[in-house]
């Protein structure tokens, strides 16, 4: 369990009582029952997120992280960069796009890893033709699901390799990848006057809305203004 502040309450676990203030992430272990009870003066909010045990330990494994419960400490810890990559998780669910909380698990966890000192060098790789695989799949499934899983498979290494050489080959993520992808399809089709409604589903969304927050965020502008200033 993994908790992101907003406001300072006591975490109680196992007979310990910690201090958590805003900024800070608490991690508990598998089984090991805690608490949260907030401060009277208490403002905003907090999030939860669960871990699957066999998903926690498949993501520590790729990353080649050890298998210790110090890696998860039991108390609060104030740590700005952990936090960010816990509200960006977090974001990730709220928004509910399979490859990008995939991704930000894997990068969370990671993060926590390498403040344990758990996470080995980096080693060479194949990543040139990994990376290749990886967008040949995307490009071919640009407008549907893919999890970080099938990716993977198909770059033939595991998740967290394949973020790593696909960040480092391309500079983004395959994530945000697949995103200019979408865009770029959306673009094409507005200019070739396809109503909104049609391009959100030939880009791989259930409903025209929900194409107007990343497109904005690529192009600048929303799908109707696009169009608009097609006219």
């Amino acid at each position: 369990m993994i908790t992101a502040l907003d406001g300072e309450v006591d975490v109680i676990s196992r007979g310990v009582r910690a201090r958590g203030e805003v900024g800070s992430v608490t991690i508990g272990q598998p089984g090991e029952p805690w608490a949260l009870r907030p401060r009277p003066a208490m403002r905003g909010d907090f999030r939860v997120v669960r871990v699957d045990n066999d998903q926690r330990d498949l993501t520590l494994e790729d990353i080649g992280a050890r298998r210790d419960p110090s890696l998860f400490p039991r108390g609060p810890r104030r740590d700005h960069a952990l936090a960010s990559r816990f509200v960006a998780l977090a974001g990730a669910i709220d928004a509910g796009d399979r490859l990008d909380v995939d991704e930000r698990l894997v990068a969370f966890l990671a993060a926590v890893a390498r403040r344990g000192g758990s996470v080995p060098a980096l080693s060479p790789t194949r990543s040139r033709s990994a990376v290749r695989r990886a967008r040949e799949l995307l490009h071919a499934r640009f407008d549907a699901t893919v999890p970080l899983e099938d990716l993977a498979a198909a770059a033939a290494t595991d998740r967290f390799a394949l973020l790593r050489a696909f960040s480092r080959e391309l500079g983004m993520t395959p994530h945000a990848y697949q995103m200019q992808l979408r865009m770029a399809r959306a673009c094409r089709l507005i200019a070739s006057g396809v109503a909104l409604s049609e391009v959100a589903l030939a880009v791989g969304y259930s409903e025209q809305s929900a194409l107007n927050r990343p497109f904005k965020q690529l192009v600048g502008v929303t799908p109707g203004a696009y169009a608009r200033a097609l006219r």
